[in-house]
């Protein structure tokens, strides 16, 4: 696995992955009550390595574009709305 490379230093990164894995469950929650499911699949909600992957793709990618944004919402609001269109962008 790539190291990132921190663009904002550690404590940035590590703030913006945590919001990054947690718009993840959140988007992934919406998603999964548009769908019907038996009971086992509903219990298995571990990630896999792609979604691993994913979230750390998406932190660097939103770090590297967050140096030159100023914030004018929350951090979680800036980082739902990214994680929304980069997914929306990947389904295409």
């Amino acid at each position: 696995m790539d190291i990132p490379a921190f663009p904002n230093g550690f404590d940035s990164w590590h703030k913006t992955h945590f919001e990054v894995v947690e718009a993840l469950c959140y988007l992934r929650d919406l998603e999964e009550t548009r769908q019907t499911k038996n009971f086992a699949e509903m219990l298995n909600r571990s990630a896999t390595e792609d979604l691993y992957q994913l979230a750390k793709t998406l932190t660097d990618r939103f770090e590297e574009q967050a140096r030159e944004l100023p914030r004018t919402r929350t951090l979680f609001e800036e980082i739902e709305d990214f994680v929304a269109g980069e997914i929306k962008q990947k389904a295409q």
